[in-house]
């Protein structure tokens, strides 16, 4: 197990500097809203390779009331290997490990982090986007290769439309995607695999059986991946030069979350939702363990706030059985009972009060 002893920054958001000594289990940070407790779990974000929580303006992550033009982040990474991290944000982005320059992805491999924030909380009920981003993170540290074949049929779809839109022949674009959609295909539905088998070992939080179904977008459902996309094609060829909008792929990708073979969204309560959302977090962890051999490091950001008292011990007790490293922020009152070290959060100032 790796797991992430020190961080210190400078510069960074409205963080006041400083050398903080993180427990190897359980962190809880507590504060009011807006007092810096999601901005240190950003910090962490980015020192495991993974970036801003959201995508911003690279100043708006540097504090405006220093005289620097970026911001210095730096994290220490102990056990079975050690990793000394600095990330530099603002003008420039750079990430170094051991004092080599280095990618985000070699650091997400060596340091395997999965983050939920609260609009997490809508895999089982939102659009299909939120899940197709909870799927995305998950796949990306599963497979080295995922995201930059990601991104490049991302930019092919991009061309793909520009063409469509000028009614121009797209049918070279569609031999350039075809074993990208199929190989993205063929992640996604492995990891749906291991998040079906990882569930089973959450079915505490669960309020029945619930079992994940991969939906290809826009498909007639082909067995053979590369087969279904280019049948694919032909049954929407017309729709597709009719609307400019391509109809076959992964940006049309869903999971379909069923709970006694309905649909999860629609036989159970929001309390219900809400609980196996968590679950397939904590799934998703468990499978980054199965797949990498490595234990995760979980950023839970306001997850327990909507869970009632027994959902959030539930949560708590499958937390320590894991035995992962876990950073979670919350307000005062949503959180008791916490069994690990809790830190005070308060205007940029973190200190530890427990533990």
């Amino acid at each position: 197990m790796v797991y992430c002893h020190l961080t210190s920054w400078r510069s960074f958001r409205n963080l006041v500097p400083r050398r903080l000594e993180w427990a190897t289990g359980l962190n809880l940070l507590v504060g009011d809203n807006g007092s810096g407790k999601t901005n240190a779990l950003e910090a962490i974000h980015i020192l495991t390779g993974w970036g801003p929580f959201r995508p911003l303006r690279k100043s708006v992550l540097v504090n405006w009331n220093g005289e620097d033009k970026q911001a210095f982040l730096r994290g220490f990474f102990s056990g079975e290997e050690d990793f000394d991290v600095v990330a530099t944000v603002g003008e420039k982005n750079i990430i170094q490990c051991d004092g080599k320059r280095t990618t985000y992805s070699t650091i997400r491999s060596n340091l395997p982090t999965l983050a939920f924030l609260p609009g997490d909380m809508a895999i089982v009920d939102g659009a299909p986007s939120v899940r197709r981003q909870f799927l995305d993170r998950l796949c990306t540290l599963l497979f080295p290769l995922y995201a930059r074949k990601l991104n490049d049929c991302r930019k092919v779809l991009r061309h793909r439309t520009i063409l469509l839109r000028e009614r121009r022949d797209p049918s070279l674009t569609s031999k350039v995607l075809a074993p990208l959609v199929a190989w993205l295909w063929s992640t996604r539905a492995a990891a749906i695999d291991l998040l079906n088998i990882g569930l089973s070992e959450f079915k505490v939080l669960l309020p029945a059986k619930v079992e994940l179904l991969f939906l290809r977008g826009g498909t007639v459902g082909l067995e053979d991946p590369m087969a279904d996309y280019w049948e694919s094609l032909r049954k929407w060829r017309d729709k597709e030069r009719m609307t400019a909008i391509p109809q076959v792929g992964p940006q049309r990708d869903d999971i379909a979350v069923l709970s006694e073979e309905r649909l999860a969204s629609v036989v159970m309560s929001r309390g219900q939702r809400r609980r196996t959302a968590v679950a397939l977090m904590l799934a998703a962890g468990w499978a980054v363990e199965r797949k990498m051999r490595r234990k995760p490091i979980l950023i839970l950001d306001e997850i327990a706030a909507e869970l009632d008292e027994e959902g959030r011990k539930t949560l708590v007790d499958a937390l320590v059985a894991s035995s992962w490293q876990i950073f979670a922020a919350t307000a005062e009152s949503s959180m008791n009972q916490w069994p690990g070290s809790i830190w005070k959060v308060h205007r940029g100032e973190i200190w530890k009060v427990s533990k």
